[in-house]
This record gives structure tokens, C-alpha cells and sequence, in this order.
């Protein structure tokens, strides 16, 4: 083999060799959506893993530096302004070839093609993941919510995409007065309306994913109306959500109405068969005067009494007291 073939042989190996070492730069392919004043991780990694942490790392958006890294330390001559302590490199993640960035308390403008870079002895390999930056609305209900009186109810609001409020104030009122109102991470009483004393709470463990849903204990009549749920210094187009409350007394009427209509009953019942006995004694006794009366007629019938008998007996003694005596008639004649 001559020595311009070993050359280039020697040349093509080497040049194989770095391709195969060479770690390639991979980045997340899908768009990466974000809510406004959070934080966001943009990942780049390199594949397969190399120690990165002295090498150089860059990201950038348009022409804005947003990070540099050089020779284990950043670079915050040449970082743009807009991304001064929000944008960050962990190095425990470049030991390991991970490039991600965090960008945390995150601005609307921060919306943008984002390219990472990883450079080598002036060699160059980067990707690129786009960034959203969006607002969360404060969510109530569009229907109403329902319950009856003395029943515990929650009435539904969050955040749309979920915002950790926790740090923020929330005010729930209800015809302009304070129901309930979170400040300073916890239940703030000085304005609340004395009819809520002890009867509102949010669930504190629900606020951090932008739950911020009330619950309402001992419902009464009272407290029907249109509630809104308040978020003051959201970074938001909407910051309330109104949540309507319907109170419905019918439960507990219906029972009242039911022992009602079951005393009534038992009263109209109790009456009723008073009244039967009544007239069916009655009926008894016409029924039993009717049969005795017609026995008693039926025995005169069949044996006469003693005067009808005497008359019955008298009567031809008379007649015979009052035929002429011939005898008599003749003395008469004759004097």
C-alpha cells in the first residue's frame, strides 16, 4: 500500500471515528405551552450523554442572548437584559448531557422559537423548541349549582390552564358582600360578612392547581343569589367567574307537608270511623225498632186483647136487653 493511500485511509478513519463519538443535540419536538408568571424547562439533551459542563452552551431567541455558558461558568456579559435572572443551567444536568433550560417567572413576550446550541472546537449543533406563553381565566360555572336548605354546597371556579394562586389574594362575594376572601396564604376573617362566620373554606391543598372552589356549610334560604369568585392581581383578560346558587326549600316542606297531609289523615280516618259507628248503630237501631214493632203487630193480630173481647161479649147482651118484651107489651096494652 502506497503512502498516500495509508493517508487517507488514516484521514477516513479518523473522520469516522469523530462521527460515531460526536454526541448528536436532540430537542422536545412539541410546542411548549406555558402559563404566564410560571416557569417553564425547554429541554435539549445530547445523545448519547457527554459531561457538558465545560463546553460551551448557548440558547438563544432570535438574536437575544437568553443564556451562555463557557468554561463551567455563565456568561452574563452577553445575556440580554429581558432574561436576566430567569433563564438558568443546572450543572448537575450538564454533567449528565442535559441542556435544558428553566425560564421561570415568565413574561407574554417570552413567546418564541428558542435555539439551543452545543459548540466543540467551533463546531456548531443546535435544535429548536417553540415556547407559548399563555394567561389563565378565572372559570366559574354556566350553570347554576342546586341544594337544598341545611345541605353543605361547593360552588365550583378554577383556573384555565391551572395557575398556582396560592400567593395571590381570592375574594368570593355575593350581592357585593365578602363571603370569603384568601390573603396572605390563608383565610382572611375582617371582611367577611358575619353571616359566613364559620360556614366558608377553599381547599388549601387544591389553590396551588388553581382550584379555588368554595365550600359553603348549612345552606339556607339566605344565601341564594349570584356568587364570583375574584382573582384582583391576576395577570389576566379574566379575572372572575360568576357561579349562580340556587336554594331549594321543597325537601324539607315536603316532609312538613307529608307529616301534615299523614296527621290529616289520620284525623280524617279517626272521624270517619267515629261516624261509621254512629250511623251504623243508628241504622241497627232503626232496623231493630222496625222488627219489633212489626212482631208486636203480628201477636195483636193472632190474640185480641181483653176489652175487645168484652166488648165483643157485651155486645149481644145488649141487643137482648133492648128487643121488646112481648109480655110487657101486652100489660101496656091492657091498662
Amino acid at each position: 500500500m502506497t503512502l498516500k493511500a495509508l493517508i487517507l485511509l488514516s484521514v477516513w478513519f479518523c473522520v469516522f471515528i469523530t462521527e460515531v463519538t460526536e454526541p448528536q443535540i436532540i430537542c422536545s419536538s412539541e410546542p411548549v405551552q406555558a402559563v404566564y408568571s410560571e416557569r417553564v424547562l425547554l429541554q435539549c439533551y445530547l445523545k448519547p450523554p457527554l459531561d457538558a459542563k465545560s463546553q460551551t452552551v448557548k440558547w438563544t431567541r432570535g438574536n437575544d442572548i437568553v443564556i451562555l455558558r463557557q468554561d463551567g461558568k455563565d456568561n452574563a456579559g452577553a445575556q440580554r437584559e429581558h432574561f436576566e435572572e430567569r433563564a438558568a443551567l443546572s450543572q448537575e444536568a450538564l454533567s449528565k448531557g442535559n441542556l435544558s433550560l428553566m425560564l421561570s417567572s415568565l413574561k407574554l413576550t417570552d413567546t418564541g422559537r428558542y435555539k439551543c446550541s452545543f459548540i466543540t472546537d467551533n463546531v456548531e449543533k443546535s435544535c429548536y423548541v417553540n415556547l407559548t406563553v399563555g394567561e389563565s381565566d378565572v372559570i366559574g360555572s354556566d350553570q347554576p349549582v342546586k341544594a337544598n336548605v341545611g345541605e353543605d354546597v361547593i360552588l365550583p371556579c378554577h383556573l384555565e390552564p391551572p395557575f398556582n394562586v396560592s400567593t395571590l389574594t381570592v375574594e368570593w362575594t355575593c350581592n357585593k358582600t365578602y363571603v370569603h376572601v384568601y390573603r396572605s396564604m390563608k383565610h382572611d376573617p375582617n371582611q367577611q360578612d358575619r353571616r359566613f362566620v364559620n360556614r366558608t373554606s377553599l381547599f388549601c391543598d387544591e389553590i396551588g392547581k388553581g382550584n379555588i372552589s368554595l365550600l359553603l356549610k348549612n345552606v339556607c334560604k339566605e344565601d341564594e343569589g349570584l356568587y364570583i369568585c375574584h382573582v384582583p392581581k391576576l395577570h389576566s383578560q379574566v379575572r372572575k367567574g360568576n357561579i349562580t346558587l340556587k336554594v331549594d326549600a321543597a325537601k324539607h316542606d315536603t316532609k312538613q307537608q307529608f307529616n301534615g297531609s299523614s296527621n290529616n289523615n289520620t284525623a280524617k280516618n279517626t272521624i270517619g270511623v267515629i261516624v261509621g259507628v254512629i250511623v251504623g248503630g243508628i241504622v241497627i237501631a232503626v232496623i231493630a225498632r222496625y222488627w219489633q214493632n212489626r212482631r208486636q203487630t203480628g201477636e195483636q193480630n193472632d190474640h185480641p186483647n181483653n176489652e175487645q173481647v168484652e166488648e165483643q161479649q157485651h155486645i149481644p147482651l145488649r141487643e137482648e136487653q133492648e128487643q121488646p118484651n112481648p109480655d110487657n107489651l101486652s100489660n101496656c096494652l091492657v091498662s
